[in-house]
């Protein structure tokens, strides 16, 4: 966290929280209420203050004021690029070691024990290329229904490896994770 943002913790320890008002999209993208923040120092703000407390919440430290945030599908969010995954925001988690496919389609990677969702605008490049039974060939209708069943061992191919498939209920993210996709008071 900024140097700035510690100071001021220890100035004013006991600010109330606030609910409601930020959320990091599925894209990466940041709402205020209803407004996307498009303010690069802000963007970047948010990104070097972003935490989880201890209840899977997470939250950006805006000085002595944790501002909670709704997530739309997980904690982060990647994109592939030249050198890999690149996370939203900015983490290090190690080497992806599992994807994941919701019944909605959304596509999540986990390394390091944090979840990441598949940015929406790289499935098709992805699907078309990347996921693949056994037999190296892209699934069938029929392999999908086994894969879905647990009869079927899918893979996500890339450039660094493969990660193997399963399948993730989208109700089961908060559990499984420890994510609170919508922080309460």
């Amino acid at each position: 966290m900024d140097a700035m943002v510690l100071a001021s913790l220890a100035k004013w320890p006991n600010v109330p929280a606030v609910f409601g008002w930020l959320r990091l999209d599925a894209r990466g993208q940041w709402w205020l209420r209803e407004e996307r923040l498009n303010q690069a120092a802000i963007v970047d703000f948010f990104r070097r203050n972003y935490a989880r407390d201890g209840d899977g919440r997470y939250y950006v430290q805006n000085g002595p004021q944790k501002v909670y945030v709704a997530l739309d599908a997980a904690p982060y969010v990647v994109r592939r690029g030249e050198a890999g995954w690149q996370w939203l925001p900015d983490i290090d988690p190690g080497t992806p070691r599992l994807a994941l496919l919701d019944e909605g389609g959304r596509l999540f990677v986990e390394a390091g024990g944090e979840l990441a969702v598949v940015d929406d605008r790289e499935l098709l490049a992805l699907s078309e290329v990347m996921l693949r039974s056994a037999d190296g060939q892209p699934p069938t209708a029929a392999d999908w229904t086994a894969w879905q069943q647990g009869t079927l061992a899918l893979q996500l191919c890339l450039a660094e490896g493969s990660l193997p498939l399963r399948p993730l209920a989208a109700a089961d993210v908060s559990q499984r994770y420890g994510v609170v996709l919508s922080p309460q008071p």
